[in-house]
C-alpha cells in the first residue's frame, strides 16, 4: 500500500513538473515572437533610414548634375571654343561623383537589408536550443556575411568603373 502511495505521489509529482513545462514553452514561444517582432520592427527602421538616405544623395546628386550641365551649356553658349554638354570634363566628373555616391548610399541599404535578416533569424534561432542553436545562429551569420560580401563586390564594381 505504501508503495502504491508513493508511486502515486511520484506521478502527481511528475505531472506537475510536466505542467510546468508546458506552460514555460508558450512563455519562451512568446518570448521568442516578441524578439522576432522587436527584431522585425529595428530592422525595418534600419532599411528605412537607409534607403532614406539613399533617396537623399540621389536627390542631391541630380541637383548638383542638372546644375553642372546647366553651367556646361551656359558656357558653352558663351564660348564659341567651349566643349559641348555632354563632353565637358565638368559634366562626366560630376556624373562619376553621383555614380560613386549612389553606389555608397546603395551599399549602405544593402548592408541594412542584411543586418535586418540576421537580427531576425539570430532571433528566431533563440527558440532552438543546445547545436540546433548553435547551427541555426552560424547560418544565419553565414547568410549576412554572404549577402555583405555581395553588396561590397557591387560597391567595389561601381567604384572601379569611376
Amino acid at each position: 500500500m505504501r508503495k502504491h502511495a508513493n508511486i502515486l505521489v511520484g506521478l502527481i509529482f511528475a505531472t506537475a513538473m510536466l505542467q510546468g513545462c508546458n506552460q514555460q514553452q508558450p512563455d519562451n514561444a512568446a518570448k521568442v515572437q516578441a524578439d522576432v517582432a522587436k527584431a522585425e520592427a529595428d530592422g525595418q527602421k534600419k532599411i528605412v533610414d537607409a534607403q532614406a538616405k539613399l533617396d537623399q544623395v540621389v536627390a542631391q546628386n541630380n541637383k548638383n548634375l542638372v546644375g553642372t550641365e546647366a553651367d556646361a551649356q551656359k558656357d558653352a553658349a558663351n564660348n564659341p571654343n567651349a566643349p559641348p554638354p555632354e563632353a565637358s570634363a565638368d559634366v562626366a566628373k560630376a556624373r562619376s561623383d553621383a555614380q560613386v555616391k549612389v553606389a555608397d548610399a546603395q551599399y549602405d541599404v544593402d548592408k541594412a537589408k542584411a543586418e535586418a535578416a540576421k537580427q531576425v533569424a539570430d532571433a528566431r534561432c533563440e527558440s532552438q536550443a543546445g547545436d540546433a542553436n548553435k547551427q541555426c545562429l552560424a547560418a544565419a551569420k553565414a547568410d549576412y556575411d554572404t549577402a555583405v560580401a555581395a553588396a561590397k563586390a557591387k560597391n567595389d564594381v561601381a567604384h572601379a568603373a569611376h
